[in-house]
């Protein structure tokens, strides 16, 4: 009798993230879970008495940071930036809401990535690029074959966020833009990008940007107006995705609009990688080929973890090209060797690289805090789902609704008799 196949398991996105392992080796912990075990208490929120970041900085040059990689006074000055953007879009928050918010472990580390990477990528570029590459190499020793293709200068201007919903990345988005901007004029004539272009899912959202922006004192900020350029450079524009398109419409409105050297910053980015991720890809590479994105995503895994890489997005367009040339519909009336000489033309591996949503990903994922994570630190939703067939008595129903009912009652009754001792955990 045969012995039974082991049935392969299924690759998980997370361990595809290469260059959040490029900037994991900037510490002396492989993985976010060994950095919590030292930056992850509540006695690391706040300001130590020099400056600097709570005890965030001072835990880090305890032997966290890599001495080979970064140097002290860059950690330092790393850490000076992110404590002053965090006092800069909390200020009125804290003054409308009556605490002080405090910077988290995670968003911490978000955004010291943020700081290390926009560091290189405008002074380091060559050496960006070929520590990412270094990284990859290692990545593919490890797995005993190539995934992906290397990495290029044309990866570098774009990073996503896997952020869990909840974690808070409308603030990290706003630093996010102030640590953009820093590092942008540093050395140059020009202050602000040409644009600075906010998409978000849909018009609800772009209004509640809007809102968000003015509350971190982005004064400048304002919905895409088509035909009315805004009065100041450095205005926020807030666009829904669904108004971009290929070319001028009543309702939508052409990438080739914006070009430029565009900041462009896209709120659930993975919107754009469903069924229309190529024209996707099109359009934000229009948007950004002289400028630099941000995406941020809390289901990223999902939304890309099943799309192609280059290898076999390219693989796909030379079978179909094969059946043109051999005149069938079926790939089994033509011979492997026939379909590998296929030849792919440069547009056709542009077309390759747009629909590899997987590699695009993992090659600028920069930092994964995704639910898994936000579970374990605490913060996720307990929930019991109760399958009510159809047909089903209403009193069923009726139950089950109550209990939903008392359990938001709860949460309102805790709020309003232990506010004191739950506002720690905002």
């Amino acid at each position: 009798m045969a012995a039974k196949r082991t049935p392969k398991k299924k690759r998980s996105f997370h361990q595809d993230l290469v260059l959040n392992r490029w900037l994991l080796g900037f510490f002396n912990g492989d993985n976010i879970q060994k950095l919590k075990l030292r930056l992850g208490e509540d006695r690391y929120e706040g300001l130590h008495e020099d400056g600097q970041s709570s005890l965030f900085f001072h835990e880090l040059t305890g032997n966290l940071f890599n001495i080979d990689r970064i140097s002290e006074s860059e950690l330092r000055r790393y850490d000076l930036n992110i404590v002053g953007y965090w006092r800069e879009i909390t200020g009125l928050r804290n003054t409308r809401e009556g605490h002080v918010l405090q910077l988290k472990y995670f968003q911490y580390l978000s955004l010291l990535f943020t700081e290390i990477y926009l560091d290189w990528y405008f002074n380091r570029k060559q050496q960006l690029l070929d520590g990412l590459n270094e990284t990859l190499d290692q990545f593919h020793a490890d797995e005993g074959h190539d995934l992906f293709q290397r990495f290029t200068a044309d990866d570098l201007n774009k990073i996503a966020f896997w952020n869990a919903t909840g974690s808070g990345k409308t603030l990290l988005l706003h630093v996010n833009v102030k640590q953009y901007l820093h590092y942008f004029q540093a050395g140059r004539d020009s202050v602000y990008p040409d644009k600075i272009i906010l998409l978000t899912p849909n018009e609800g959202l772009s209004k509640q940007h809007l809102e968000e922006a003015q509350l971190s004192g982005f004064g400048f900020t304002k919905l895409f107006e088509k035909d009315k350029e805004p009065d100041f450079r450095g205005t926020i524009e807030v666009i829904d995705i669904n108004k971009l398109g290929d070319s001028m419409g009543d309702k939508t409105v052409a990438v080739d609009a914006f070009e430029g050297n565009n900041l462009v910053l896209v709120d659930e980015g993975h919107r754009g990688t469903g069924e229309k991720a190529e024209a996707w890809m099109r359009r934000r590479k229009a948007l950004i080929s002289k400028g630099f994105a941000f995406e941020y995503s809390a289901t990223f895994g999902q939304a890309v973890g099943k799309g192609p890489t280059v290898e076999k997005a390219e693989d796909e367009i030379r079978k179909s090209k094969a059946k043109v040339i051999h005149g069938t519909t079926k790939l089994k009336d033509i011979a492997k060797e026939d379909i590998a000489r296929v030849t792919l033309t440069s547009e056709d591996k542009q077309k390759a690289r747009d629909r590899a949503t997987r590699e695009t990903y993992a090659k600028c994922t920069l930092f994964d805090y995704s639910y898994k994570f936000f579970y374990d630190d605490g913060y996720g939703k307990e929930f019991l789902i109760l399958n009510l067939k159809d047909g089903k008595d209403n009193d069923d129903r009726r139950l089950y609704f109550t209990a939903c009912l008392l359990s938001f009652y709860q949460q309102i009754w805790l709020w309003d008799t232990q506010r004191e001792a739950l506002i720690d955990y905002n």
